[in-house]
């Protein structure tokens, strides 16, 4: 299993890659783990198969609003599974 810490620098990795503005994301002791737990991303290759998920959120800014964005990694492989926003799933759109 990867640490907290891990999660959080795969996470950032991935907003880099994804060119994803961001205006505050998660310290580590704000991480939580949920154990096995279904994937609930219908496009994900592990749709409902249950894992053991950090989950990181990140807080984007919409006019005078911040408004949190969650990214689930997998908690065995660093693997980021899907970001869920206030709309959707962020994978929808930007692939």
């Amino acid at each position: 299993m990867i640490t907290k810490e891990q999660a959080l620098e795969n996470v950032k990795k991935y907003l880099e890659e994804r060119k994803r503005n961001y205006i505050r994301i998660a310290k580590v002791d704000e991480i939580k783990l949920k154990e096995n737990t279904k994937v609930p991303y219908p496009f994900s290759k592990y749709y409902e198969k249950e894992k053991n998920m950090y989950n990181v959120y990140y807080d984007v800014e919409r006019g005078y609003d911040e408004i949190p964005y969650f990214v689930y990694i997998d908690a065995e492989t660093g693997e980021v599974l899907f970001t869920m926003t206030e709309h959707g799933y962020a994978e929808d759109w930007e692939d």
